[in-house]
């Protein structure tokens, strides 16, 4: 199916008047050229910019000869390195947006078009065919026909691909890859993830015209037929029907381990929420008398929103376990604890650099002391490891939120937006700095070019 001819605008303009998400905000001429004029950046810097999606990577290729980073920025055009990329999503118009500043920018878009034709279905390939959309929804026709050409939807990321294609051309776009995807359910049709692009047209276009073309599609091209099919029971299956009501009646806990399986880990937290104490004591014995990590985590993770009741000792003694990840389970209960074991234990999991360290914050939360703030700053400014780090800045937010401190709050919000790998915390810290009238000159400059588009409708409207 050949591509739409090039309309005038995007179709999710002419859908609904709302303009597409990778419009450029405006510049900060001022305050980007002062940020811009410090000391000559080394790759590393570059390269830790790019992957946190910070805006100073922009900036400064507003104001510098980048041709010696090439090999950098290509590299995170082609690849993405959000850290935890289901909330944060691929860098792809971030990348584009930097790679619009650049005098050889059309060495790049050709690399991004080139690639398309290596396939792939993980989120390489994801933020690949966003930058050509980005090149598209600015009039690269050549750009449009690649993405066309090339879109061969996986099982994994087939689905979120199509998406595209949606905003870019509307229903068509749709039709398109429904016609795709509906040809992959012949050949899998157990394992293609998919909704995501279903439920983008039905908010974009609307339900009526959704399903409308697709079944007027459908009657004629079996292959939309079949994606329409399993679409419709998709949906159906997660609408909530008239009047339906889900009772969930908790199992007796002598029955929980023949009832639930073992590995469902939201069956076991749940179950722990709404248990009587009766039930959880129970819960605590068996996991005291569990003969194997398979049962110890299960236990564990009863406890991870509720207090354990009985002697912390046991539960002390799961947190070095590294099989099945008990020891991070163990943890995680322990942060609802309030015993100066669980103290000390935060204190020898930083200094033995253990490998559930990032629950060392939390485990101070509920044993604060007077002090413990700039000694949880400086384990999360010390640690090098990106999960580690993300876990106790997660840490830090919960922390400053029980105790507040004003001495050291603009301090910690900043160590997070300079070295929280994640950007919805550093989200978090942006907003949380605003609120404050802390937000440096310079953090507002970058944040107006952040990969995270939150950050940039923050200092938009502040």
């Amino acid at each position: 199916m050949p591509a739409p001819p090039l309309g005038s605008e995007p179709a999710i303009v002419r859908a609904t008047g709302i303009p597409p998400a990778y419009d450029k905000p405006p510049a900060c001429p001022q305050q980007a050229e002062g940020l811009c004029n410090h000391a000559q950046v080394n790759k590393n810097d570059l390269r830790k910019a790019l992957h946190l999606g910070l805006g100073r990577a922009i900036l400064y290729a507003q104001h510098h000869d980048m041709r010696e980073f090439r090999d950098v920025i290509l590299d995170a055009c082609l690849h993405c390195h959000a850290y935890d990329i289901q909330i944060e999503g691929t860098r792809a118009s971030y990348m584009h947006d930097l790679v619009g500043f650049l005098p050889d920018k059309d060495f790049y878009h050709a690399e991004v078009l080139k690639s398309l034709a290596e396939g792939g279905d993980d989120w390489d390939a994801s933020q690949r065919f966003h930058f050509a959309a980005c090149l598209a929804f600015h009039g690269n026709e050549a750009a449009r026909q690649a993405m066309y050409d090339h879109y061969n939807p996986g099982p994994r990321m087939g689905d979120h691909i199509g998406v595209d294609f949606l905003k870019l051309d509307g229903i068509e776009g749709l039709l398109f890859a429904a016609d795709k995807l509906g040809g992959r359910l012949t050949t899998g049709p157990d394992v293609i993830e998919e909704g995501w692009l279903l439920s983008q047209s039905l908010e974009i276009c609307g339900e009526q015209a959704t399903w409308n073309a697709l079944r007027e599609a459908g009657a004629t091209n079996p292959m939309i037929e079949r994606y329409r099919l399993r679409a419709e029971e998709e949906h159906r299956l997660r609408a909530p029907q008239p009047g339906q009501r889900i009772a969930i009646v908790p199992p007796r806990y002598r029955d929980l381990l023949s009832d639930i399986p073992m590995n469902n880990a939201y069956l076991y937290t749940k179950w722990g929420e709404i248990a009587t104490e009766g039930e959880l004591e129970l819960a605590a014995k068996g996991l005291i008398a569990a003969k194997n990590s398979t049962e110890q985590l299960a236990h564990l993770r009863i406890f991870a929103r509720r207090r354990f009741p009985l002697d912390v000792h046991p539960l002390l003694s799961l947190a070095d376990v590294e099989e099945d990840r008990v020891g991070f389970a163990a943890v995680r209960a322990l942060t609802r604890v309030i015993d100066p074991a669980v103290r000390e234990l935060a204190f020898r999991l930083v200094n033995s650099r253990a490998a559930w360290r990032g629950g060392a914050i939390s485990l101070l939360t509920e044993n604060y002391e007077l002090g413990d703030h700039r000694i949880v700053l400086g384990w999360f400014k010390q640690e090098e490891q990106d999960e580690e780090r993300h876990s106790m800045g997660l840490g830090l937010i919960d922390f400053w939120k029980r105790h507040r401190d004003e001495e050291t709050e603009v301090l910690m919000m900043r160590s997070l937006y300079e070295n929280g790998p994640c950007s919805f915390c550093r989200e978090n810290a942006v907003d949380r700095l605003i609120e404050l009238r802390a937000l440096p000159d310079e953090f507002r400059a970058e944040c107006a070019w952040d990969a995270n588009d939150d950050i940039r409708d923050l200092v938009k409207t502040s």
